[in-house]
């Protein structure tokens, strides 16, 4: 894969997910949070069966990869999402911006960890640039921030889902590197992570429901094809080619897409700060990405 194409799918999908947080407020309110997750995965999952079946593409994969497949399900398109969720209905929405985008660090170390990758100086550096460019972005949220309440519970709810989204990432990678084929992959995951939630749900007394509003099918609509079909295809594709070290870097910038968003719909206002941080996460972001 050429430098371009590399860098053409990174932007594709730091836009794409740029754009999901958006989206995911206008799921906000009649649906429980774990299960609208179950539904936007279960729906990624069955038009990508689907696809696939239709095609001629699906596979035969044996049961030593299965139990990779389940793993990456439940680590990629469910533990992460619910501890995230969790925490942010206490936390701002830059606090965990900021929590999230030690993905950087939390990838690097688990990939050293688990697939004795290289730790890179280049790549580290740059993921502690990107935090505090992030940190200056949201400046007024994390000074708002207090040990007096259940924040830092919050906080760690997050942090938990970062490090399980990071396992999920080296399970990606793996898949990969045994070369199994990234979209069946993901569509297999997509389903084992879907039931999960599914069973949670009945566990803990969520009511299994949709809300047929236009709002909610159009933003359900979307997370599902282009936020999880579309972005997470591109995605694990970038951990194969360039690891995933450098692709958690997109933790970083997707927050500086959704603030876009936000100036345009919400009245988000910029700020010295916002701007000297956004220079910080561009800078730490060519840092990161150089070598190609």
């Amino acid at each position: 894969m050429t430098p371009t194409v590399k860098w053409f799918i990174y932007a594709i999908t730091v836009l794409i997910w740029g754009s999901t947080w958006y989206a995911i407020e206008l799921q906000l309110g009649i649906v429980h949070p774990v299960v609208s997750i179950a539904h936007r995965f279960a729906i990624a999952g069955l038009v990508v069966l689907f696809g696939l079946a239709v095609t001629g593409r699906l596979v035969r994969i044996c049961w030593k990869d299965q139990r990779f497949l389940l793993l990456q399900g439940v680590l990629l398109f469910s533990g992460n999402y619910i501890f995230i969720y969790t925490g942010t209905q206490t936390l701002p929405s830059g606090l965990v911006s900021l929590v999230f985008s030690l993905m950087v660090i939390t990838n690097m170390v688990a990939g050293r960890i688990f697939m004795t990758l290289p730790l890179s100086w280049h790549v580290g550096i740059s993921g502690v640039v990107g935090m505090v460019g992030i940190g200056l972005i949201f400046t007024p949220e994390v000074a708002a921030f207090s040990l007096a309440d259940d924040s830092l519970n919050a906080m760690f709810l997050c942090f938990i889902g970062t490090c399980l989204a990071s396992l999920g990432n080296i399970v990606a990678a793996r898949n990969m590197r045994e070369r199994l084929p990234p979209l069946q992959c993901n569509m297999m995951g997509m389903l084992y992570g879907s039931c999960s939630l599914y069973v949670l749900s009945l566990v803990m007394g969520f009511p299994i429901t949709i809300d047929w509003s236009t709002q909610y099918i159009g933003s359900l609509v979307y997370l599902s094809l282009i936020g999880s079909v579309a972005a997470f295809w591109f995605y694990v594709t970038l951990i194969g080619e360039v690891g995933p070290s450098r692709a958690g870097y997109i933790a970083l910038l997707t927050p500086l897409v959704a603030l876009v968003i936000s100036a345009v719909f919400e009245d988000y206002q910029w700020t010295w700060y916002a701007t000297a941080g956004l220079i910080l996460v561009l800078g730490g972001n060519f840092l990161a990405m150089r070598r190609d």
